[in-house]
């Protein structure tokens, strides 16, 4: 079982400092055992960003808005995992606004992303655009490349790309304002069901070329990257070779 000193010992060696700000992607299964459970992983991340840092989580909930048609701030949970649950029921956790792509934030800047208004949940406004703004790291625990790192789809849709188009989804949105309204946002989506994402041959290649950098923490390989540095050079895979982000599917008779 890993304790919070190995923890901290272990994610220190991606180099965070006291006031930066970290995207963390989470499979807590993958770190082996951890004394404390999902809180311990999550204070482990607040005590390296220091009083003046923050930590976000994802609290995507695709379903709930894409399908069902509603959301709400305060009670629609992460399907991201346990670790993100836990971080979303934290009474200091604010989360961003977009209903589809939502993120628990904790500490400085916590107020701060959750004013990230924006329809589109890559656009100018949204919680993605600010942590590229300050560029945040971005961190990815024990996870396929094909299930992480979000942000790539933030790079699609700012580089621009063919394999995509934007949707809109409406339902009924209950803010931190508790007062329900029916809402409009969108997101950047596949073209059509024969396209498939696979990004791992792109990510596979930032590796390589130290971009994408990886240490072990426990059981688990964690993968890191800046926010520039992954969107500098993931915008020249997405301009020059997008045929190692997706495929296309041919369809079955």
């Amino acid at each position: 079982m890993l304790t919070k000193k190995q923890l901290i010992d272990g994610f220190g060696q991606i180099g965070i400092k006291n006031g930066d700000t970290i995207m963390v992607h989470t499979s807590y299964k993958s770190l082996g055992g951890v004394e404390g459970g999902a809180d311990t992983v999550i204070d482990a991340f607040i005590e390296l960003a220091g009083k003046d840092g923050t930590v976000m989580f994802p609290a995507f909930n695709f379903q709930s808005w894409t399908e069902n048609h509603y959301w709400d701030a305060l009670e629609t949970p992460s399907r991201m995992g346990a670790i993100t649950e836990q971080a979303r029921l934290r009474p200091n956790a604010k989360r961003t606004p977009h209903p589809i792509y939502s993120f628990s934030v904790l500490g400085k800047r916590a107020e701060e992303f959750s004013k990230t208004e924006d329809v589109e949940a890559y656009g100018p406004n949204s919680a993605f655009a600010l942590f590229h703004k300050i560029n945040g790291t971005i961190v990815s625990i024990g996870l396929d490349f094909n299930s992480t790192f979000s942000m790539h789809h933030y790079i699609e849709y700012n580089v621009g790309c063919d394999y995509r188009r934007i949707k809109e989804f409406s339902g009924i949105y209950v803010g931190y304002d508790r007062k329900p309204q029916v809402k409009m946002y969108s997101m950047f989506v596949r073209k059509d069901d024969t396209v498939k994402t696979y990004i791992n041959p792109g990510m596979n290649e930032l590796l390589a070329a130290g971009v994408i950098k990886e240490i072990q923490v426990g059981a688990a390989k964690v993968h890191f990257a800046t926010a520039n540095d992954f969107y500098d050079n993931m915008s020249v895979i997405v301009r020059e070779h997008p045929e190692k982000l997706h495929y296309i599917e041919e369809p079955k008779y």
